[in-house]
């Protein structure tokens, strides 16, 4: 393999060094070599007199992936993306269709439509597979993060067939005589199972830069519905119906809307008291206090510019790069500067130990750093290097106990700084955007959170706030205050939530919501940990269908099935040999249909309940052994991993649930011989709210 790999670097604005010249010396690292991978990155020596801009090192280049063993085209690829707004996704070349223009495209903030690409030229990030006629999968991968950005480009013919592909690393630095700096290293292999190998990637990486998943809050927060029109009073109304209804949130996080404007971190005229109390508010009801701040970006009226000026990132010309954000244009911050540092890490030491708020979403924080030809302070220092410093220093400011929600940054350089990030684009409570053109919202938001599972392995992965509410009416000239979604709509939104494996996050008017929708939110919590797999990552489908959810605590299988048509229902089915089971009988269970069958064998196919349009169900697959199980319930999805108990004792069936929502919870039961209730082996159990024990005589 070592034969197809070809290096070469571009400096001083265009000029390119194949495997060196007079000017640079490019010398690949080996780190690791097998017959089927290569682990290397490359040193870059300046050997000239003169301070040269090092603008990017190509560390692969290839025009026949063939050569590497995977067969001919055409060849279905998987792309992953830089930013959340990114859209991964597969497409097969020589197909021009939605699934190219959907990965050659970016998400607009608001979630809602696609902002459309060339088709050309399809960039992927830190992950890249390709598929051929044979039994490989070429995996091009970046082992680390934290010194360059760095890409993966495909490039197309007008057929849209594979032309070129490249891997390259973006430096954008002075390098001085005699200087030597080394690129990421990157991981070039020929594997056999592409779904086993990306979460691989996934765990080579934690184990190289350290996870926070440790933590998996539940919260609610105010953006979607108040928006910036959010007050003191709102804030006032949700946290007293929050306690008065003893909601089992963790969190009440205040988001934008706050502040008086983005730099001037006081709270505005709709915040008549001071953040501090407010703070002390929600505490007081029992709730962590949490904060949204974006600190890259501040208004040009922000009193930072007048003092620091310095801090404002340009243009080569001299003029402020703007970055526009809810109908407004914001300076941003030219973090290479590592005055800043201190700056963000007051402000944050601010937020936490004066004011007293230990749980903060960040947002807007890849404006640092997509501004990559700007005139930076110091031109010796990568973006990816500058960005990492200037997290850090965040992070250094609120403290290693404050949970810190990152969205809209950079993933890989904070791997191990940040308790969770944001896995896509901004929601709404509609399917398909009625607002604006083609937005299909719903589900390329979910797509991007399924095809982001792995990052789990590095945080507690965000898929943004669920929206349940009924409202068909906009208010307060937001259409963030929309309520669009149908029943089924609405079961797979909160699928979503439970499919992310990290946070849950629910954002309602609690004054305007109904019991029928915001109770749904039982199928959700408790927050339980699990493992968060979507099955065959090069599947051709636009969207992808079937995510396995394994909850650690019972070992059980929860799969998650969406139905994407727009006409047509579809059964819930399932081909057990998929999850790789241990010889044995299985109870399978539709939770939405309430239908089960029993004594499955593990290469069996189920077929279960219908699945209406853009409806979805879990699929609960757990083994029949000496105890009872759960095969129906209308409680939590995992159908049992609330319960902190379920056994049989001295002859009766003992289930204790869960009392964090003030509904009953109802529960068929398998028992296992010689066990029965009224002849039967099945038992049906309910748990009155606010008393989650139940003792039920067995025969």
């Amino acid at each position: 393999m070592e034969e197809l790999i070809r290096i070469s670097a571009v400096y001083n604005g265009g000029c390119v060094a194949a495997e060196g010249d007079a000017v640079l010396d490019l010398r690949p690292v080996y780190e690791q070599k097998t017959a089927d991978a290569l682990e290397y990155h490359v040193e870059v020596t300046n050997r000239s007199s003169e301070t040269i801009v090092l603008e990017m090192v190509r560390l692969l280049e290839c025009s026949d992936p063939a050569a590497f063993g995977i067969g001919e085209g055409p060849y279905d690829i998987f792309r992953s993306g830089r930013h959340k707004n990114d859209m991964p996704g597969v497409f097969t070349t020589g197909v021009k269709d939605a699934r190219l223009q959907d990965v050659s495209s970016v998400m607009a903030e608001s979630g809602d439509r696609m902002e459309e690409g060339s088709g050309t030229c399809v960039v992927s990030d830190h992950l890249t597979l390709l598929k051929g006629n044979n039994d490989g999968v070429l995996a091009v991968e970046f082992l680390t993060g934290r010194d360059q950005l760095f890409q993966t480009v495909l490039e197309l013919d007008d057929n849209a067939d594979l032309a070129n592909l490249r891997a390259e690393t973006v430096f954008h630095i002075e390098l001085k005589p005699g200087e030597t700096v080394s690129t990421e290293s990157i991981r070039v292999a020929v594997v056999k199972d592409a779904d086993e190998e990306v979460q691989t990637f996934a765990k080579r990486k934690a184990e190289r830069y350290g996870t926070r998943n440790q933590r998996h809050p539940s919260v609610f927060c105010t953006w979607y519905y108040y928006g910036l029109t959010v007050t003191y009073e709102d804030v006032k109304t949700c946290l007293n119906i929050i306690k008065e209804r003893n909601l089992p949130y963790e969190v009440f996080q205040v988001d934008e809307g706050w502040e008086m404007t983005l730099g001037e971190y006081v709270p505005n005229q709709k915040f008549p008291v001071p953040m501090k109390q407010i703070a002390e508010e929600i505490r007081e009801a029992g709730y962590i206090p949490g904060i949204w701040s974006s600190p890259f970006v501040a208004h040009e009226t922000a009193s930072i510019w007048k003092s620091h000026p310095e801090w404002i990132l340009k243009d080569r010309d001299g003029k402020p790069y703007l970055f526009p954000m809810n109908d407004t244009v914001y300076y941003v911050f030219d973090i290479t500067n590592p005055a800043t540092y201190e700056y963000f890490t007051d402000l944050y030491r601010m937020f936490t130990e004066e004011w007293g708020y230990v749980y903060h979403k960040l947002d807007f924080t890849r404006a640092a750093v997509i501004y990559e030809d700007a005139d930076f302070f110091d031109k010796s220092v990568t973006l990816a290097q500058a960005y990492y410093r200037a997290v850090k220093a965040i992070r250094e400011g609120m403290g290693e106990e404050s949970f810190f929600l990152m969205c809209g940054g950079l993933y890989d350089p904070i791997i191990g700084l940040v308790d969770a990030q944001r896995t896509g684009s901004d929601v709404l409570s509609m399917w398909s955007s009625n607002i604006n053109k083609d937005g299909k919202t719903a589900p390329y938001t979910i797509r991007q959170s399924i095809l982001r599972s792995y990052m789990n392995e590095w945080w507690a992965n965000d898929p943004d706030a669920l929206m349940i509410r009924k409202n068909e009416v906009m208010e307060r000239g937001l259409r963030l205050t929309y309520g669009l979604l149908n029943d089924e709509e609405v079961k797979t939104s909160i699928i979503n939530q439970f499919a992310g494996g990290g946070i849950m996050c629910q954002t309602e008017p609690l004054d305007k919501i109904g019991d029928d929708r915001l109770m749904e939110i039982r199928h959700l919590l408790p927050v339980v940990e699990m493992k968060v797999t979507p099955f065959n990552i090069l599947a051709p489908d636009r969207f992808p269908a079937m995510v396995d959810v394994l909850i650690r605590k019972t070992g059980v299988h929860c799969v998650c099935q969406i139905n994407w048509s727009d006409t047509e229902d579809t059964a819930a089915m399932l081909d057990l040999s998929i999850l790789h089971l241990p010889d044995g009988e299985y109870a399978v269970s539709d939770f939405y249909d309430g239908s089960y069958r029993l004594h499955v064998r593990p290469d069996e196919t189920v077929t279960l309940g219908t699945l209406k349009p853009h409806g979805a169900t879990v699929i609960k697959v757990e083994r029949m052994e000496n105890r009872p199980v759960i095969i129906a319930s209308d409680g939590h999805y995992s159908m049992g991993a609330e319960c902190m108990e379920l056994t049989i004792e001295n002859g009766s069936l003992k289930i204790t649930g869960t009392d964090i929502l003030p509904v009953e919870t109802n529960y068929t039961v398998w028992l296992p011989e010689p066990w029965k209730v009224q002849g039967t082996n099945t038992a049906e159990v309910q748990i009155p709210a606010g008393n989650p024990t139940v003792i039920l005589p067995l025969e």
